[in-house]
């Protein structure tokens, strides 16, 4: 027994080394293709050398390995490896934890010092010069690439130490949404590339890395468990497969993006270092979508017999050694320059915004206007499938759904597609009185028909329970319905602290126009927009279980309370003197705003109109739901005094006689 453990090991061991020998010497090559190699600098330019230039490329491939490694490991734990169904983790999960916390520990080191060759290559300073800590504090913190990085390694830290105290799958999912989230942050400290295509290119990017870690983290894992033999591979495998699919469509759709944004034509895929390299990359993935597909056809279902065993490990080892290839070449392409040509706009503050300034308003323009956001246009369109999909089930198979449910539900989607990618999101970019239309309409007005969309009781109904001991699609729901994380998030004094007084955290302090300056923070500020509202009424209005439902008084109170500080905000800021957020809307400042303070007193009185509206909504539809909740409690009584005589009533006559009796 000892000596096949030994063995297996030693098998493992020379898999890992043959990764990163293949992972290091494609990039090298890669690199080499693109022009993005080391060449040594002009005379009078200074040189950091190729130890710094190679040196800060391959630690960006050891420490991309890391995170897949990683994330492979957390994938494990949470959702492949055997558990109970209160999400106990098994022995196996257990180990992948800890494995997972080892890698999160290199991953950190790596990170730090990628930091390091970094630094150096921007600086274009030796490695010796660049150690100097006078240069470190000065500059790690101003580099986006590096700071990324520094905020990467503290994360990593965090999921290491975290890891030694885990115990359930859902805190093991928990961790993996923080490393995926983690391993997407050197992608969004990136930029887009061409005029306008910004926001598509940082959307494509990081979901190109979160279906890239997933996939090939997961193969990676069930490669070694396979050879392990420690759990029910066949098992984990089918449970894999819904993961193993999106990740590639993903990772298609996203790669097709990425080629888009970068290449100023189709021929230059041919007729570039740059271009020849990504139809490299997109040969690799042809042809790991085949070899999926065989897997899953012909291998997959046939798992439990000992030669199909063996023939599984071989052809998931070839897909893992080509995805570590084309991983390898993505990170040559990311560190070469690209061949498209950025168009120059006119002035500084249309540099900022990637477009041209948009015309003076119109109804017409702001209502029926379009500025693509990929994020949240396809985030969005996938939760409306998904809820039709639900819909669609329960019809099919008899039950009952409210038709306004589904109304609802889609009503919101458009509310959110609408703010973020109509000529709203254009104006809003450069109007404090139009971001504040956006912001009331998606804070206020969407979420109000999100949340009596009921989505979470839809995916209750229409999900099935798990079969086994272990957690399906419909326990990880109820689990999440029931987690101190989410007792957290329907507290009603944290709902009205990220509501309400984040108005003032966020509008009255530099805070705004920090994130008005970043495509990222942009993104933050309209998910809190949406998240806070959907929060908020889910608190007073929402159908959905939660843990501690608010009385209806206490719900109409919380209501009038939002009002009051809502009023009060509109009133500042219609008796402000300065005009707000000059530190973005000073620079970003098109000929058709002639007065920033006006336009500020604007946005005051949008906030003080706009609130009024949901509220009254939001008013009536406690009131009717209490009414309806006074008539069920009625119905349920008169059930009960049928089936028991009445005994409530007679008893609490009986109480009162017997004390009019002593009174007497």
């Amino acid at each position: 027994m000892s000596a096949g453990k030994e063995t297996s090991q030693a098998r493992i061991s020379l898999v890992g080394a043959l990764l990163v020998f293949l992972a290091v010497s494609t990039t090298a090559l890669g690199l080499v293709i693109t022009g993005g190699a080391y060449a040594p600098a002009p005379v009078g330019i200074s040189d950091p050398g190729p130890l710094v230039v190679w040196g800060s490329v391959l630690l960006r491939v050891l420490t991309d390995i890391a995170a897949v490694t990683t994330i492979g490991f957390l994938i494990a734990a949470a959702f492949l490896d055997p558990s109970g169904k209160d999400g106990v983790l098994s022995p196996a999960g257990r180990k992948d934890v800890i494995r997972a916390t080892k890698s999160a520990v290199a991953w950190m080191v790596l990170a730090l010092a990628q930091t390091i060759f970094l630094l150096a290559n921007v600086l274009s300073l030796s490695l010796t010069q660049t150690l100097n800590p006078t240069v470190i504090s000065t500059y790690v913190n101003e580099v986006p690439a590096t700071r990324a990085l520094i905020a990467t390694a503290i994360v990593a830290l965090v999921i290491a130490l975290g890891g030694y105290v885990t115990a359930t799958t859902g805190v093991s999912a928990a961790w993996l949404a923080l490393a995926l989230i983690t391993a997407s942050l050197p992608a969004l400290a990136g930029h887009g590339s061409g005029f306008g295509d910004h926001a598509l290119a940082l959307t494509a990017g990081v979901a190109h890395v979160i279906a890239a870690t997933l996939w090939v983290g997961g193969v990676f894992v069930l490669i070694l468990h396979a050879l392990r033999r420690d759990i029910p591979i066949q098992r984990s495998l089918q449970r894999f497969s819904p993961i193993a699919l999106t990740a590639i469509a993903l990772l298609a759709i996203s790669g097709v993006t990425n080629a888009y944004t970068r290449l100023n034509s189709a021929s230059e895929l041919f007729t570039t270092g740059y271009g020849q390299v990504i139809t490299m990359k997109v040969t690799l993935i042809i042809a790991l979508g085949i070899i999926g597909w065989l897997l899953r056809q012909r291998v997959i279902p046939q798992l439990n017999r000992l030669s199909r065993s063996v023939i599984f490990v071989r052809t998931a080892l070839v897909e893992l050694i080509i995805m570590v290839m084309a991983m390898s070449l993505g990170v040559a392409l990311a560190a070469s320059p690209y061949p498209r040509i950025e168009t120059q706009l006119p002035s500084y503050g249309e540099s900022l915004l990637g477009y041209l300034y948009p015309e003076p308003p119109t109804f017409e323009r702001i209502a029926f206007g379009f500025q693509l956001e990929p994020f949240f246009l396809v985030g969005s369109l996938i939760a409306a499938s998904l809820y039709a999909v639900g819909y669609a089930r329960l019809r099919a198979r008899g039950d009952a759904w409210p038709i306004m449910r589904l109304v609802s539900w889609m009503a919101g989607i458009a509310v959110v597609i609408w703010c973020t990618n109509s000529g709203i999101a254009l104006y809003s970019q450069v109007s404090v009185g139009l971001h504040m239309t956006q912001h009331m309409t998606l804070t206020m007005l969407g979420p109000i028909f999100l949340v009596m969309g009921a989505p979470a009781t839809l995916a209750l109904r229409a999900l099935k329970p798990s079969t086994t001991n272990e957690r399906g699609p419909r326990e990880w729901v109820v689990w999440f319905l029931h987690s101190p994380i989410n007792r957290v998030l329907t507290n009603p004094f944290y709902v009205f602290i990220v509501y309400v007084i984040g108005l003032y955290g966020l509008y009255l302090t530099p805070a705004f126009g920090w994130l008005m300056g970043s495509h990222v923070g942009h993104i933050i500020m309209q998910l809190h927009f949406v998240t806070a509202g959907y929060l908020f009424y889910w608190v007073l209005i929402g159908i959905d279980p939660r843990p501690s439902p608010l009385p209806y008084w206490g719900r109409i109170l919380l209501l009038l309370m939002s009002l009051g500080v809502h009023a009060f905000f509109a009133v500042i800021l219609m008796m402000g003197t300065t005009p707000m957020a000059v530190e973005w809307y000073g620079i970003v400042r098109p000929d058709w705003v002639t007065d920033p303070l006006q336009d500020t007193l604007f946005g005051g009185q949008v906030a003080w109109g706009l609130s009024e509206i949901p509220a009254l909504i939001v008013l009536i539809v406690i009131m009717v739901q209490w009414s309806r909740s006074d008539d069920r409690e009625a119905v349920r009584k008169d059930r009960q005094a049928d089936r028991d005589g009445d005994a409530e009533l007679n008893a609490y006559n009986e109480r009162l006689a017997s004390m009019n009796k002593r009174s007497g």
